[in-house]
């Protein structure tokens, strides 16, 4: 009876202590060695901070998996950027697939590497980060180029004119004065 007992408690034991022991926790089909924001730097070819302003449709890649396209207006860059709007890939599906989804009229600090099409793309592995939450990534990046700047090039279009009407303006004054001091005479 006692063997019975103890036979009984030690199957019992087998099977609740793996259950107390393991704890869940989210699993992702892909595995992902992390570096720091220097190292990506070095491993990624473009390095950019933007916000999405267009998810477009999807498209297969060369590994037959769905590739989701989204567009983004850069503001800053640190690497393989220079244009004011960038194109870029993610693995469509999500996490569970290592992709990375994107939101609309989200600002984002973006890792992207090339593939065998010469497609920018990113995945989870990449650590895209939004940039409320870059702040470190950001700190060991530095300022970057400024890319999508709201100021404008150049002079503004109303001090051009704001210009030639004063010189119109001072023209016309000059004329007068002159015309006035030659009747006097």
């Amino acid at each position: 009876m006692i063997k019975r007992i103890l036979s009984i408690l030690l199957i019992i034991s087998l099977v609740l202590i793996p259950l107390t022991t393991f704890h869940s926790s989210k699993a992702y089909a892909c595995s992902c060695a992390y570096a720091n924001a220097k190292e990506k730097l070095e491993l990624f070819t473009a390095v950019f901070e933007g916000t999405v302003i267009d998810i477009g449709k999807t498209k297969s890649s060369s590994q037959s998996s769905q590739l989701r396209e989204y567009t983004f207006a850069v503001e800053r860059a640190w690497k393989g950027v220079k244009d004011k709007q960038i194109t870029i890939f993610s693995l469509d599906g999500g996490s569970e697939s290592c992709g990375y989804q994107f939101s609309k009229d989200q600002t984002y600090l973006v890792y992207a590497s090339l593939d065998k099409d010469d497609t920018l793309v990113t995945s989870l592995c990449s650590n895209n980060l939004l940039s409320s939450k870059a702040g470190e990534d950001l700190k060991q990046l530095g300022t970057g180029q400024l890319i999508n700047s709201n100021k404008e090039e150049g002079i503004p279009s109303s001090v051009i004119l704001y210009i030639i009407l004063s010189l119109i303006l001072i023209v016309i004054i000059v004329a007068v004065w002159r015309i006035r001091t030659r009747t006097r005479k």
